[in-house]
């Protein structure tokens, strides 16, 4: 029924289900030819309202929308709102992983293909899948249904396509916001050109004007993430350690919100279709101390392949490239196409990416601990007197991007 007559215990009473359904007929009557329904988690509810449907005349096709589970605060959030009737034995299942993102997510892929394979086994061979823009448990579910295979899904560039209509032909970014398309869509919005086929001006005034983060909201000081960074912090090397341990695996939260050619179908790193190979140089992102960084810079000399940018919150910018230069980081090569470079670093716009970056030790990390804690100055003396440093190795056949660091 519709959520204005659903009591608070997921259920609608008798007169309103069946005037819904009397409405949901003169709809069909009046020439509708397909029936979508709203998210639900119990296959059983879908099933009496499709033969309740059938017992009334309606026999248009009848879509069962089913809306995999990605993270616990959005299911709760969801269900909520569209006062969705939850089976126990869901709840139970969800309630002790509701913290680990990882298996939250692992199990509404299970929960999809399960309620998917009871839906189908009815005779009913449309789904709706509610992707939300996150395809991955989406595809996940089909192929647990055999109905895809992995090694058919292509991605067209290495990061995701944006849905705007406006922007649907933009196949270039920075590597600094491929993988956070809300910021990077936040800064450009204002743009009247949208780069295709080769990288244009890097120089575009959207760059440099957006200095705000207005779009960077504050996150939830969820328990995870307040057990994993919000540790007493004595001296620099215990920050080190939070990342170290980060990097290792073994924190599953972030404060901060990643060779050779390989073929393009590859289903770990190909993009572009099949046919092609695809590249990637070696790059690395980090923050460092000043000294660090002077003796980065110092090896860096003997290392011509290596190019590097770094700036500090104020402002102060050391870098081997200059300000017009544009470094493709990532392309493809395809049969009958020009070469693709969806990923470029380039100075200007890591110049706006670092008002991000540094806010990300404020807002991210420091305000994690009370107003006046030690811990929160130390995090906030390292955001202010750190830079920010990007890394390319060029050399994407025999380099080693790592080498550099081997006596720090």
């Amino acid at each position: 029924a519709h959520p204005d007559v659903i009591g608070n215990d997921g259920l609608a009473p008798l007169e309103g289900y069946q005037n819904d359904l009397a409405y949901l007929k003169s709809k069909v009557d009046a020439g509708a030819d397909l029936i979508v329904t709203q998210l639900f988690y119990d296959t059983d509810i879908f099933l009496k309202f499709v033969n309740d449907c059938r017992q009334i005349g309606i026999t248009c096709p009848i879509v069962p929308g089913v809306m995999p589970i990605n993270n616990y605060k959005g299911f709760i959030r969801m269900t909520g709102f569209c006062k969705t009737k939850i089976p126990a034995e869901i709840t139970a299942a969800l309630e002790p992983i509701k913290d680990n993102e990882e298996a939250v997510k692992a199990y509404g892929i299970h929960l999809g293909i399960e309620m998917c394979k009871k839906i189908m086994a009815h005779g009913i061979k449309t789904v709706h899948l509610y992707t939300l823009n996150m395809e991955k448990s989406a595809l996940a579910i089909l192929m647990g249904l055999g109905l895809i295979e992995e090694s058919k899904i292509s991605r067209s560039l290495p990061w995701r396509r944006p849905t705007n209509v406006f922007r649907i032909k933009e196949d270039v970014r920075p590597i600094f916001w491929a993988n956070r398309p809300k910021s990077y869509i936040s800064r450009t919005i204002g743009w009247d050109q949208y780069p295709h086929g080769r990288w244009g001006d890097s120089g575009n005034p959207s760059y440099g004007a957006l200095t705000d983060y207005q779009f960077l909201r504050p996150r939830a000081k969820d328990k995870k993430l307040i057990e994993e960074w919000a540790v007493p912090l004595k001296s620099i090397e215990d920050i080190y350690e939070r990342f170290r341990l980060f990097c290792l695996g073994k924190l599953r939260t972030n404060p901060c919100q990643q060779s050779m050619g390989e073929k393009s179908d590859s289903p770990t790193v190909g993009w572009g279709g099949p046919g092609g190979y695809v590249y990637q140089k070696a790059y690395l992102e980090f923050f460092c101390s000043k000294e660090k960084l002077d003796a980065l810079i110092e090896k860096c000399k003997d290392r011509p392949f290596l190019t590097y940018m770094a700036v500090n919150k104020e402002g102060v910018w050391k870098s081997n490239v200059a300000q017009t230069d544009v470094n493709a980081v990532t392309w493809g090569v395809f049969s009958a196409k020009e070469i693709s470079q969806p990923t470029v670093v380039d100075p200007v716009s890591f110049t706006a990416w670092k008002d991000e970056a540094f806010e990300s030790w404020y807002r991210g990390w420091a305000s994690l601990y009370p107003e006046a804690d030690a811990s929160r100055k130390l995090v906030e003396e390292v955001g202010s007197s750190y830079f920010l440093v990007s890394l390319v190795d060029n050399d994407y056949v025999n380099g080693d991007i790592f080498g550099v660091f081997a006596d720090f």
